[in-house]
């Protein structure tokens, strides 16, 4: 009765995640209590976990990667209570932590090939509506839409748009497609995650094929639009791991057949659109492309500017500029606190350089955790995790995803699934 009700918990939870800036921040803003129901959830899985444990239900072995996962939580805790303001370093840090409650949680639940197969239809299903509504928002409800729905707005020559971040070149020239999320960025994320996830898994799970390269087209498509190039980077780099690891059971004519037909396609698209659409997406894919490759995008230029300011930052604080104080979400409460664009820093900020230490240790315990686990299996779906971890790693290098928590509890929900001995070993 509980792990069924884990299980139930664990579905609803990852069905919900994508909707809930959109839904839960921004139309139901007015009731506050009801931002919590992510945090209610995982903390109520863990009540159930250590439920069963003291039972006797379920036999836990702490493994390595939660031992480092508490220490950090604890030197969080300590962070918190030295804090000249305990409240607002709570409710930063939480994004820290809550998320790594769930590892108990998974690793305990009695997950199947079958309910992996039944959460991916319903969530391929969800994500493609997602898609849809993101590029009917962004090229015909257009940014308008958004801004009376309540997304964060700059003021620009006396009128009202999105934040940079939500347009193409940050100069309100085109909207990036966002979906239900709170920014690009972190939709380009979701989606890089759930292709590459679909290309390692889809055969163990026995996912319908043509579902499959349907959700597969959908999602590349909306990836591409939404003109995340971190995201693209990280889609990519995890592909090549599943095809460098898959490069002897591919049937290479067919797969030159297909990067044919998709380039083919593409380039006609594109040839469409910049002669007789005009849309201005291919305009504004090819402008991007060569500045980042010529230099010449203001925001990489940016990244680096951050990255030489964050450098000299951890330097004169080893010991972190104090938690809650910095990056994104700090905003909430600090009209100026200490930004920076990669997590790696942002980390530091917040912890100093021992905790980022500390806390980058649990992604390469897991990470060598995995190998491990691929060499006593060989099966070459388990380095799905491997292949998450990496692309979460670049990605933390120019954007703060560390501060975006429900990419954090989807991370945490795939990567604690290699420590389910029950389903690690029957995939």
């Amino acid at each position: 009765m509980l792990d069924r009700t884990k299980k139930i918990m664990l579905m609803i939870l990852v069905l919900l995640l994508p909707y809930h800036f959109q839904v839960i921040s921004v139309l139901l803003s007015e009731f506050k209590g009801i931002k919590l129901w992510k945090e209610i959830f995982i903390s109520i899985l863990l009540l159930i976990t250590l439920i069963q444990i003291l039972k006797g239900h379920v036999k836990y072995k702490i493994t390595m990667f939660e031992k480092l996962t508490a220490a950090f939580i604890i030197l969080i805790v300590v962070y918190i209570c030295f804090s000249g303001s305990p409240y607002r370093a709570l409710y930063i840090s939480r994004i820290y932590f809550i998320p790594m409650l769930i590892i108990p949680a998974v690793k305990t639940t009695d997950i199947t090939k079958d309910d992996i197969k039944r959460l991916l239809n319903i969530t391929m299903g969800s994500t493609i509506l997602i898609c849809i509504w993101g590029q009917l928002q962004a090229y015909i409800l257009k940014d308008g839409f958004l801004i009376n729905l309540g997304y964060g707005t700059q003021r620009v020559n006396h009128g009202l748009r999105l934040k940079n971040e939500f347009y193409v070149f940050g100069g309100g020239y085109m909207q990036r497609v966002t979906g239900t999320f709170a920014a690009p960025n972190t939709f380009g994320m979701y989606l890089a995650f759930l292709i590459v996830l679909l290309v390692f898994i889809s055969k163990v799970v026995r996912l319908n094929e043509k579902y499959k390269n349907f959700t597969l087209l959908i999602c590349g498509i909306t990836l591409i639009m939404t003109f995340s190039r971190t995201s693209w980077v990280a889609c990519i780099a995890g592909l090549a791991i599943y095809y460098y690891k898959n490069i002897k059971n591919l049937d290479k004519t067919k797969a030159l057949q297909w990067v044919g037909i998709i380039t083919g396609a593409g380039v006609l698209v594109m040839l469409a659109d910049y002669f007789a659409i005009h849309t201005g997406i291919t305009g504004a894919l090819v402008s991007l492309i060569r500045n980042t490759l010529t230099g010449q995008d203001s925001s990489m230029t940016g990244h680096l500017i951050s990255w030489k300011e964050s450098v000299v930052k951890v330097i004169k604080h080893p010991f972190g500029t104090g938690i809650g104080h910095n990056g994104p979400r700090a905003l909430l409460f600090y009209k100026y606190p200490n930004l920076t664009e990669s997590s790696y820093f942002l980390i530091m900020y917040e912890t100093g350089i021992f905790g980022a230490v500390l806390y980058f240790s649990t992604f390469v315990r897991v990470a060598l955790d995995n190998l491990n686990i691929y060499r006593e299996t060989r099966k070459k779906e388990v380095l799905c995790i491997f292949a998450i971890i990496i692309m979460l790693g670049i990605c933390y290098l120019t954007l703060p995803y560390v501060q975006d928590f429900e990419l954090l509890v989807l991370f945490y929900l795939i990567v604690s699934n290699q420590y389910n001995d029950k389903l690690m070993y029957s995939v």
